[in-house]
């Protein structure tokens, strides 16, 4: 794991992203804050405590090669639906140097257990993720 756990402040909200797995697919509908977490993730990757942070989206040149080249990553994949395809679904679940993050619904072809599955969750302010299945 890179990182356990993603602490900052961003006003007039409080992030604490606790991750118990090296993949973490977050859910949700539509504004529900995912969009808004990523453009938070880009400035906090200029931090010395969050340099490791390496984000992907839309926008993203040469996205499939450049992912390729990942080691010892917390990689960001917003609109993972979208983008991944089935070798980069490989790379994700063999490329144990890295951790994930990805914003998406489907998860055809990684290789999840039930704590992947979050859901961004504010209460009060503070945004948290929250496990989106419950173990039986």
């Amino acid at each position: 794991m890179i990182y356990n756990i993603i602490k900052f402040e961003a006003d007039p909200f409080t992030y604490f992203l606790d991750f118990s797995d090296r993949i973490t697919l977050v859910r949700g509908d539509s504004a529900t804050g995912k969009t808004y977490l990523y453009q938070m993730l880009e400035d906090l990757r200029m931090t010395k405590e969050y340099q490791a942070i390496k984000l992907f989206n839309y926008k993203t040149e040469d996205f499939h090669e450049n992912l390729k080249k990942c080691k010892n990553r917390f990689i960001v994949i917003d609109n993972a639906d979208l983008l991944l395809n089935d070798e980069d679904r490989k790379f994700i679940n063999f490329a144990s140097s890295n951790q994930y993050m990805l914003f998406a619904r489907n998860c055809d072809g990684l290789n999840l257990s039930a704590g992947s599955f979050m859901l961004l969750y504010e209460n009060d302010y503070k945004v948290s993720l929250k496990g989106e299945l419950v173990a039986v």
